[in-house]
């Protein structure tokens, strides 16, 4: 199985620097364990600039669709899902602003606030590219969202997985713990499809990692895993 990533909500590349291993400014320009093929990413309150897609993109180039066209700038509500190049793992740290602490529990609106809606886009994908798996990130409030409801987000989302034909795992995970100077717990959620049989081996295969050679951010997937 080849070792191809897209990366949605890219950021600056967090995703791809852990996956990779990249952890300086030197790593930058070594050949990657995982290609990623397409990424995304677009920030709609930026009107003239997009200062993290310029920096991915400085960093790591751009990536085409099937049409030949370059849509990682896009909305990604947009984009056709459909011409999305195939991969292998789909990958992301959703908008947590609307699960976020920045906003109180009783206030904060969950799957229908305006940045919370963008979970459809991650199901238009599954849908669409059915990629093997899926590892996804966002605050640890994600799993009491909304307060007159709590829980009912994340169900919706345990939902969307099953109905995709996917086995999901997840777990809270807190930086602290793993050396980090901030306690910043975040909810790790990663979903495999139901016909994949030896699912662990795929997983030490496909990461390349045992219990002391992860790094960057990602130091948080052995415990996930385990």
């Amino acid at each position: 199985m080849k070792k191809t990533v897209c990366e949605l909500f890219a950021g600056v590349g967090g995703f791809r620097c852990g996956l990779n291993n990249i952890r300086t400014a030197e790593d930058y320009g070594k050949e990657e364990k995982w290609d990623t093929v397409w990424f995304s990413q677009w920030e709609p309150a930026e009107k003239s600039t997009q200062y993290a897609h310029d920096c991915y993109v400085y960093r790591f180039g751009t990536r085409l669709d099937n049409n030949g066209e370059d849509t990682t700038n896009y909305n990604i509500e947009d984009v056709d899902k459909t011409t999305l190049p195939d991969f292998n793992l789909l990958v992301g740290g959703f908008p947590c602003q609307d699960y976020s602490v920045a906003s109180s529990l009783a206030t904060s609106k969950g799957l229908e606030g305006k940045k919370g809606i963008l979970w459809w886009s991650i199901r238009e994908t599954l849908e669409a590219k059915k990629p093997p798996f899926v590892l996804l990130e966002n605050v640890d409030r994600l799993l009491k969202s909304p307060a007159k409801q709590r829980g009912r987000d994340f169900g919706v989302i345990l939902a969307c997985f099953r109905d995709e034909g996917y086995t999901v795992e997840w777990r809270v995970i807190n930086a602290a713990e793993y050396g980090y100077q901030q306690r910043r717990r975040r909810t790790f959620i990663f979903a495999y499809k139901n016909n994949i049989k030896n699912i662990q081996s795929f997983i030490f295969y496909l990461l390349e990692i045992d219990k002391i050679s992860i790094s960057s951010k990602f130091i948080y997937i052995i415990y996930f895993i385990y």
